[in-house]
């Protein structure tokens, strides 16, 4: 079935279990991401003075096989699941995940660098995990990858959610798993780097296509940094257009654009033309 308008290129605030249901079955690509790990996670990195927000839901995990229940509804025969996940908390995933799709691989994506955590009693983190899994039987697009990703981190000074996903690594697995103009739904999505994802791909593999998103997220602060061009805060989207006032003639210059720009330059940040939550 298809997906109805209004739900393409959308960043909805609200609870995906209330959220979810109303999506049609069968109707999304892809199903990518981050959800919380069931571990009451503080993070200790500041925003200005303030900690980041916990995360909703993150007391235990007894959503979980209501959330695979619906990816398992909403997705389309023969489609793709990504979900991060850590290493104390994998096998209840594993275990939920594996009742309804065939788990294909544990990805690990390493860091280029460690988290804190025990400093004198435990090894540094610097890896998370990715269950893969599929329903049905669809093969990956483009050269073999392998199951271990090596990809930067987001700064933390960059950061306006705490467990902020690189948009390059959000790209590789919507590229190895999506064709161009399907659809990609996060129900966890944060700040929306997926959705950013989404609208970078056709940058870099020169299919010309973006894919569309489906972003669904429960914290107000993190869907207002979202909406307001939080997604991601990744400057690297914007190296292919000339900021340097020099380029453009002082009488010829649009100064709404280039202050537009000028911003996205400052903030690292890529502001999307999002619609607005129904």
């Amino acid at each position: 079935m298809d997906l109805p308008e209004d739900y393409l290129d959308a960043f909805r605030c609200g609870n995906c279990f209330e959220i979810l249901p109303k999506i049609p079955s069968e109707s999304i690509d892809l199903v990518l991401t981050d959800p919380p790990y069931g571990i009451d996670y503080q993070s200790n990195r500041r925003v200005a003075r303030e900690k980041l927000p916990k995360f909703a839901g993150d007391v235990d995990l007894s959503w979980l096989p209501q959330f695979v229940e619906e990816v398992d509804r909403v997705l389309k025969p023969d489609r793709h699941f990504y979900c991060f996940t850590r290493f104390d908390t994998y096998p209840v995933f594993y275990h939920e995940i594996s009742s309804r799709f065939k788990i294909k691989n544990c990805l690990i994506w390493v860091k280029n660098n460690h988290g804190s955590g025990d400093l004198k009693g435990a090894y540094a983190p610097q890896s998370e995990m990715i269950i893969f899994a599929v329903k049905g039987k669809r093969e990956l697009f483009g050269p073999r990858e392998s199951d271990v990703l090596q990809y930067d981190n987001v700064p933390s000074a960059m950061r306006a959610h705490a467990t902020q996903k690189p948009i390059d690594l959000l790209r590789l697995l919507i590229e190895k798993s999506t064709l161009p103009e399907e659809v990609v739904l996060d129900p966890f999505a944060g700040t929306g780097s997926t959705g950013l994802a989404c609208k970078d791909t056709h940058r870099h593999k020169g299919d010309g296509k973006e894919r569309f998103y489906v972003l669904i997220e429960l914290n107000r602060d993190f869907h207002r940094a979202g909406m307001h061009g939080g997604l991601g805060k990744q400057a690297r989207l914007w190296q292919d257009i000339p900021l340097a006032e020099s380029a453009v003639p002082a009488k010829k210059r649009l100064v709404v654009r280039s202050r537009r720009l000028s911003r996205a330059r400052e903030d690292q940040t890529l502001p999307l033309d999002l619609k607005t939550p129904l």
